[in-house]
């Protein structure tokens, strides 16, 4: 039987959360201030439970992003993720902890309600899964959709319970922060780690 690590992105292996982050990093600190100035009004109503999460996630993202070319994203995406571990933003005991779960043989997974913009890169680079929020490309521009719902949530249980029979594993060992976020994941856990 084997184990099943499953890692939550945004302030568990990070120290900050990297959504506000990538704007910043794509489009400058005019853009970024400029966009979430115009947005205000529905980030307040958003933390105040007025205004749904995801469509405020949306109104952001294709604010920024729609009609950009997939790979532009990317690109963008891989070089933001170099930043982030050039800034210390990855936890290094993260990643110590990823590569020995890889090294035990363990599927290792990052389940996430950022989008596959950078997630995907993250991944990529040190060679596990990832569940996340994806976005809608029609002919490798992005529509200013998603592809289904905000990985976030209630939706992290779902996507896992799709992609892996949960039956096969002897140990499935869950790393989280938010408890709004990260809680049903949490449920599936044999070891629960809240960071």
């Amino acid at each position: 039987m084997k184990t099943l690590a499953l890692f939550d992105f945004d302030g568990t292996i990070t120290t900050k959360d990297t959504f506000p982050l990538f704007f910043k990093f794509a489009f400058g600190p005019s853009r970024f201030y400029l966009g979430f100035s115009l947005f205000l009004p529905y980030f307040i109503l958003h933390k105040l439970s007025l205004f749904d999460g995801e469509a405020f996630k949306i109104k952001l993202l294709s604010f920024y992003l729609k009609g950009k070319q997939k790979q532009w994203i990317e690109k963008v995406g891989s070089d933001f993720i170099n930043q982030l571990h050039a800034k210390n933003i990855i936890k290094t005991d993260f990643l110590s902890k990823i590569n020995t779960f890889k090294a035990a043989g363990a599927d290792v997974v990052v389940v996430s309600a950022s989008p596959d913009a950078w997630v995907k890169a993250f991944c990529e680079k040190h060679g596990v899964q990832f569940l996340c929020t994806q976005l809608a490309y029609n002919n490798d521009v992005y529509t200013g959709k998603l592809i289904g719902n905000n990985c976030n949530g209630p939706e992290k249980k779902n996507r896992i319970l799709k992609a892996f029979d949960l039956s096969s594993y002897s140990h499935i060992i869950v790393f989280g922060d938010s408890k709004v976020g990260d809680k049903e994941m949490m449920e599936l856990a044999t070891e629960k780690n809240w960071v």
